[in-house]
């Protein structure tokens, strides 16, 4: 399943270059400090009539354009192509500043546009090679290419520098995990639960290493601390679910997805477990829940579909559950 890693971004706020536009940039500081992004914003372009080459004010307002709220997806997308533009600007009239190419590599991360993402982190490294955050960033940008062995490289490289980040283990335990190597991965999530002992997610991201290390019941447990410390997780319950569908206990189990779905409605793996659960004992309702994951989920139509067909025959019943407990 696909998991979506917490990008770190740098967002510093630029010491002013010149001391002619020093009142509008600390006005401009204090307005962002206190939220107040649009004003912020107006007095950041004031100060650029003035000065159209201060780095340091584009920077901070490609900053803001990425703060400004956003009513939907193409708004958000019109306030990431200024942002863009600042930070580019930014480059031209400084290129010595390591961190506008961060905050322009963690854009494009968050754009999806991981090569150009890459392109600049590393530029910010080759400025300051002990750039925690630019090897973090790089670290993700390199992931969501799949490229899991570079990417484990800059984590590591980041580790050397800075040992107390919870995103660090995190996105590092997550790139073990894809990785296959749990072990690694079991202890990177049993640090972060050290340093955050009150967030529900590493509990969860360890129970699916142990899940996947072959240990069910430490998996169990982690999930129920999960779900003690967020009653609204979804996802732990799903895995929950999952869990006890393995272990024998089908109602128990059905009751826990029930709760999944109701905390996530959207979430197309509960529908294709559950459904899975009742292939052989309510075929009727397995098709059901599998209308429902393709509904929700129509690029894997052909998947849901031949589900349904072969709900129609016990034989058709028992290789869809077959195939739950024994996957190719």
């Amino acid at each position: 399943m696909k998991k979506i890693l917490g990008c770190a971004a740098a967002v510093l706020l630029l010491a002013a270059c010149s001391d002619g536009n020093e009142r509008l940039f600390k006005q401009a500081q204090l307005a962002t400090s206190k939220g107040n992004y649009t004003q912020a914003m107006q007095l950041y372009s004031r100060l650029l009539k003035q000065d159209p080459k201060n780095a340091s004010a584009l920077a901070n307002r490609g900053i803001l354009w990425e703060r400004l709220p956003f009513e939907n997806e193409k708004e958000r997308a019109k306030n990431r192509a200024y942002a863009e533009q600042d930070y580019l600007k930014a480059i031209e009239a400084n290129p010595n500043i390591p961190e506008i190419y961060n905050n322009l590599g963690a854009l494009y991360i968050d754009m999806g546009r991981y090569v150009p993402a890459v392109y600049y982190l590393s530029d910010a490294i080759s400025l300051n090679p002990k750039y925690f955050t630019a090897l973090m960033n790089r670290a993700i940008a390199y992931f969501r290419m799949g490229r899991v062995t570079d990417s484990l490289a800059d984590f590591n490289r980041a580790f050397r520098i800075r040992q107390d980040e919870p995103l660090l283990y995190l996105n590092r335990g997550l790139a073990y995990f894809a990785s296959g190597q749990y072990e690694l991965a079991l202890d990177d999530y049993t640090y972060l639960i050290s340093l955050t002992p009150d967030d529900a997610r590493p509990y969860l991201e360890r129970a699916r290493a142990f899940i996947k290390a072959g240990y069910p019941a430490q998996a169990y447990a982690d999930l129920e601390e999960a779900v003690s410390i967020k009653p609204t997780y979804a996802l732990a319950y799903y895995y929950m679910g999952d869990l006890m569908f393995r272990r024998g206990e089908t109602d128990y189990a059905l009751g826990l997805l029930v709760k999944s779905k109701e905390l996530a409605s959207q979430y197309v793996p509960t529908y294709d477990l559950m459904g899975d659960m009742l292939s052989v004992e309510d075929p009727v309702a397995a098709t059901a829940n599998y209308m429902v994951a393709k509904k929700l989920d129509p690029a894997n139509a052909a998947k849901y579909d031949r589900k349904i067909k072969l709900m129609r025959t016990e034989e058709g019943r028992q290789r869809v559950l077959a195939e739950r407990f024994f996957p190719n």
